[in-house]
């Protein structure tokens, strides 16, 4: 099953949030995924329960699966609604990524603050 399962994590890799431009394993949209001898069952959430395109995320995701496992397991993805998105459950990366960063105006008048008041 090993083997299964990852064939499963690489297809969902190749599904990306449309907005966001992330893969949906990484953002932490794919909350469980249950392999038996005939299915794949994948439960997914989207980044804001309301997601007008949450459906077409979840057929693609689908779609990427079957494709890759072939036509021998039955292969379903459910949306939960319900599920609570938060930056917290997308990857390091993908959160190191989307933080906000000082523009160098902001860090230059930082330091020409710190300049200036270190001499009082």
């Amino acid at each position: 099953m090993d083997d299964v399962e990852n064939t499963v994590r690489l297809a969902l890799r190749s599904v990306d949030d449309p907005e966001l431009g992330v893969n949906v394993v990484d953002l932490g949209l794919v909350r469980s995924v249950a392999i038996d001898e005939d299915r794949v069952d994948i439960v997914m959430m989207m980044t804001t329960p309301t997601c007008p395109i949450g459906s077409l995320i979840a057929e693609t995701a689908r779609v990427a699966v079957a494709s890759r496992l072939g036509g021998n397991r039955q292969v379903s993805v459910t949306l939960d609604r319900s599920a609570e998105w938060s930056p917290a459950l997308a990857s390091p990366e993908v959160r190191a990524h989307f933080e906000p960063h000082p523009s160098a105006v902001a860090i230059a008048v930082k330091a020409a603050f710190f300049r200036l008041f270190k001499r009082a």
